[in-house]
């Protein structure tokens, strides 16, 4: 046992014998204590693809995720108080309930949904654009040729109307999403530059306001009294960033009220919360989606197919699994996971761990003295996720492939990731909307989504596949499209390395009645989704 483990396993001792679940009797009743622990880039929400808890909770979207006790999930109206879609799928009709205002009062209207959207295509730090680009004119906003989108008719204040190139069945469930939500047309041209950026110009319809962000440091939420729905049982809500070390003190000393287990190292996980003492304090969710060691096509010797199987085969995803996440998960040998739509039995199995084979491709590909490879970190990852990278570097060593590990600031990742030229490195996706469109598209839809996201995967005429999948209107060709391109992009083209899907655990103190996580496994969740006692 390594000492790192040893220093471990000695602090879980101690903290398990300071106490179980810590409470403070100086907490508010209402205010809840939480931690992250990683700064927020912007509160904007079409400039991130992480930063999610300002959009989930001051911001709403017209429509929202009810998850059921069995564990399923539907699409319930939110602001929307009705629509109807025409036959051919290709219009839709909304109606929004009536007297909903953003929390300084300026009343939300059809015209801000045309806004939301038209903002999504014309902001040139725009990551949101995939969830646009279906409506009817999308592309010519993209291409400069419009700066209005036909697409969207506001026919008064509580009307509009969404016209889609083609039919798109999972278009309810798309406009679920945090990346969806309704912004004031009013409120942000007015702020111009200081939206997403100052509290006070940062506002929405959700049931919070952003009270304060200082950087480096947290944010404070507080309850917007002009919230529509239900009054949430946190008043007040303080978000501290903190070590992942740091932040299982606080938890102990009493200073937390939700603790995310997978910001953890496992042995403390496992020596601490996996106990009898902890068991009614435990609240666990499936991570609904993948973890991959992306591969850079662009990058050679990864341009070679049969080098990207070989790195497939060297790695041991189960001792990984076991080892640092205590066997908390399940292998997945392809894009759509267990438990979200597109799943396939038929695609599973395929992926063994096995060097020998892995030497032989190389050897064949013209690499049997192997080659060097750099494997990127973003220095705020977890423990986890750090411990992970270190053994995919040792299993690909084995195999005559020497990596270097390359760990780097978050904002300088994310630039080199951004611009295409990341080698290889750790990717997790999870759903943002349960549907298989949501993660191949995003990742294989398109040239620009391969090259965002560093892939640049080659097969331009699986990509028009992809791009076209979505527009199949039988449900049961439409999956069976998914199952043949899951195929072709991991088992025969190896675009990347899939790794295992997870389950998430938190921990709650005393001081929580009720607490319901993202229906998808996310880190981030709604507040108003929480009960203090």
């Amino acid at each position: 046992m390594t000492g790192k483990y040893i220093w471990i396993l000695v602090l879980a001792a101690m903290l398990f014998l300071s106490g179980c679940a810590g409470s403070s009797d100086s907490a508010d009743d209402d205010t809840l204590h939480l931690a992250m622990s990683s700064e927020i880039v912007t509160m904007d929400v079409h400039k991130t693809t992480s930063d999610y808890l300002v959009p989930m909770n001051v911001f709403d979207t017209l429509f929202s995720v009810k998850k059921m006790e069995d564990g399923s999930s539907e699409i319930v109206n939110n602001l929307v108080e009705s629509y109807e879609v025409s036959k051919d799928g290709l219009s839709w009709h909304f109606t929004l309930k009536d007297g909903i205002v953003f929390s300084d009062g300026t009343p939300l209207s059809a015209r801000d949904v045309k806004f939301t959207f038209e903002r999504i295509l014309s902001l040139p730090e725009s990551t949101q654009t995939d969830f646009a680009i279906l409506i009817e004119g999308a592309q010519d906003m993209l291409d400069g040729k419009a700066s209005s989108l036909r697409g969207i008719t506001a026919e008064d204040d509580l009307n509009f109307t969404i016209r889609l190139t083609a039919p798109f069945s999972g278009f309810a469930a798309l406009l679920s999403t945090p990346s969806t939500v309704i912004l004031s047309e009013k409120l942000v041209t007015e702020a111009k530059d200081d939206f997403g950026v100052l509290p006070e110009k940062t506002i929405g319809t959700g049931p919070y306001i952003i009270k304060e962000w200082t950087r480096g440091s947290g944010l404070t939420f507080e309850y917007n009294p002009r919230y529509r729905g239900p009054e949430p049982s946190a008043k007040r809500v303080e978000v501290k960033i903190m070590e992942p070390l740091v932040m299982n003190l606080a938890f102990q000393k009493g200073d937390l009220d939700i603790l995310d287990c997978l910001l953890l190292d496992s042995a403390i996980v496992e020596a601490i919360y996996k106990t009898d003492a902890y068991r009614d304090h435990i609240v666990s969710t499936d991570r609904l989606g993948q973890n991959f060691l992306m591969l850079n096509e662009a990058v050679p010797p990864l341009d070679n197919t049969q080098v990207r199987k070989a790195i497939c085969h060297a790695i041991d995803r189960r001792s990984i699994l076991n080892s640092i996440y205590n066997g908390d998960g399940k292998l997945e040998d392809g894009i759509f996971t267990t438990g979200s739509i597109g799943f396939s039995e038929n695609n599973q199995g395929w992926l063994k761990y096995d060097p020998e084979l892995s030497r032989k491709l190389l050897a064949d590909a013209g690499y049997g003295n192997g080659f060097d490879l750099d494997l990127y970190l973003d220095s705020t990852s977890t423990d986890s996720v750090k411990n992970t990278l270190q053994i995919i570097a040792e299993n690909l060593l084995d195999v005559g492939i020497r990596t270097h590990i390359r760990s780097i600031d978050h904002a300088s990742y994310l630039d080199i990731r951004g611009s295409g030229k990341m080698s290889a490195f750790w990717s997790v996706w999870l759903l943002d909307y349960n549907d298989p469109d949501n993660i191949i598209y995003t990742f294989f839809g398109s040239r620009n989504n391969t090259k965002v996201r560093s892939n640049n995967y080659y097969n331009e005429s699986v990509i028009d596949r992809v791009a076209a999948a979505k527009t199949i209107v039988d449900q049961a060709e439409r999956l069976k499209e998914y199952e043949a391109l899951e195929k072709q992009i991991i088992e025969e083209d190896a675009a990347c390395v899939p790794m295992f899907s997870l389950e998430h655990l938190f921990v709650v103190s005393d001081r929580v009645e009720s607490f319901t996580p993202h229906w998808a496994g996310w880190s981030d969740f709604y507040l108003d989704q929480i009960t203090l006692k």
